[in-house]
């Protein structure tokens, strides 16, 4: 009996112990409070102590780990890139009149920056069309051009540490590896898996060379604020899946090279009021959105090459 009692306070000091760390790791004093009668019970069979103590504390570490499940995925770039969910709950809501009665893009020709200055910060959807065809991105550009130039320049992959690299739904996971694949899946050839990502510009010296082959749309209001550097996407197919951008401005894009296919559609408390939209632009369109307002996806079409600049304005 002696023996029973001992070796029953040993398994409830274990017990209280458990506990003890559950409270310090964030777990809720109500659900331990649901478990206490164990460190408490009296003339029970051992065998029964047993079986509710390992049943017990084997519940408090699965909360545990469940916790801390969902603690890393918010905190995890690879699974929440910048904890996009977390923003999302986080997010005011909108104030539907910026997508009421908009059913196609605003599309703008022969636009200059006092034509364009009454769309300068609307949330409509815009293209303006054939603006930026002087741009020499538009001949030059392409996957090996990129590729010559980070392999040639020292540091290059380093300066992307900390900068933004998006592989979307591509099994990529750094520019390295995009410029390491196959010539065969580069021209996505039949039987290759089609890839799509787009990544910061940061290296100072790339970004010198590569902005000598387009330069901001010139129809962007001048005293407009614009980020230190701009964003490349390019591949095949796949596109970006359905999102909002958590930025401090305006978005504009400058198609180089192929069609790509946009999808727009109004946060979930406008969906009464407001519409899903379709469209695409053409090499040499600047397409403008508020995609901190639009949820917007994209992809382009099978066979086609896709190179776009992309940066913020406000």
């Amino acid at each position: 009996m002696q023996s029973n009692s001992k070796e029953k306070r040993i398994l409830q000091f274990r017990l209280r112990q458990i506990q003890k760390r559950a409270l310090e790791k964030g777990l809720q004093v109500r659900v331990l409070k649901r478990f206490n009668y164990i460190c408490f019970v009296e003339n029970k069979r051992s065998e029964s102590l047993y079986l509710t103590l390992i049943i017990t504390g084997g519940t408090i570490i699965l909360l545990l780990l469940i916790s801390f499940g969902i603690q890393y995925a918010l905190s995890c770039r690879c699974l929440l890139p910048l904890n996009y969910l977390v923003w999302e709950v986080a997010r005011p809501l909108a104030d539907c009149s910026y997508c009421a009665n908009v059913t196609k893009p605003i599309i703008l020709w022969n636009v200059t920056r006092h034509s364009f200055k009454p769309y300068a910060y609307s949330s409509k959807p815009i293209i303006v069309k054939n603006s930026v065809t002087h741009w020499s991105a538009i001949k030059y550009f392409s996957y090996y051009m990129f590729k010559r130039l980070y392999e040639a320049t020292s540091g290059s992959y380093e300066s992307l540490e900390g900068c933004q690299f998006l592989n979307f739904k591509t099994d990529l996971f750094s520019l390295k590896e995009v410029f390491s694949m196959s010539n065969a899946r580069v021209r996505n050839e039949p039987g290759e898996k089609p890839w799509y990502v787009g990544w910061g510009n940061c290296h100072s010296e790339i970004l010198q060379k590569v902005r000598k082959y387009y330069s901001i749309p010139d129809f962007l209001p001048e005293d407009a604020e614009y980020p230190a550097t701009e964003n490349i996407f390019f591949g095949y197919e796949i596109g970006a899946v359905m999102h909002l951008d958590y930025i401090p401005r305006l978005m504009w894009q400058g198609q180089v090279r192929g069609r790509k296919n946009w999808i727009i559609a109004p946060v979930p408390e406008c969906e009464h009021e407001c519409q899903r939209i379709e469209y695409y632009v053409e090499p040499g369109d600047v397409v403008l959105l508020d995609t901190r307002l639009w949820y917007h996806s994209t992809s382009i079409p099978k066979g086609q090459f896709s190179i776009t600049v992309q940066s913020e304005y406000g």
